[in-house]
């Protein structure tokens, strides 16, 4: 199953955590920018990048994504 990020809740976490957007970016490896488009819902990261904000955050990756189901195969037509 995927995993997609959920930015309010990394945005959430890091706010209550006290941590600024561009201390966590850097740490993470990326850019600010990335990272406000990622809380801001219109980036979503691959799977290292969520792992990374996760391990800055301190929180496990349940706790900023959501799992994606894998679309069903279609049924043959008879």
């Amino acid at each position: 199953m995927n995993r997609k990020a959920n930015g309010a809740s990394i945005s959430t976490i890091r706010k209550a955590l006290g941590i600024p957007q561009m201390s966590l970016a850097g740490r993470a490896g990326i850019t600010k920018a990335y990272m406000s488009q990622i809380e801001s819902g219109i980036r979503q990261p691959a799977p290292d990048v969520l792992r990374r904000i996760a391990d800055q955050l301190g929180v496990t990756l349940d706790a900023i994504s959501y799992p994606v189901p894998e679309p069903e195969p279609e049924a043959a037509a008879s």
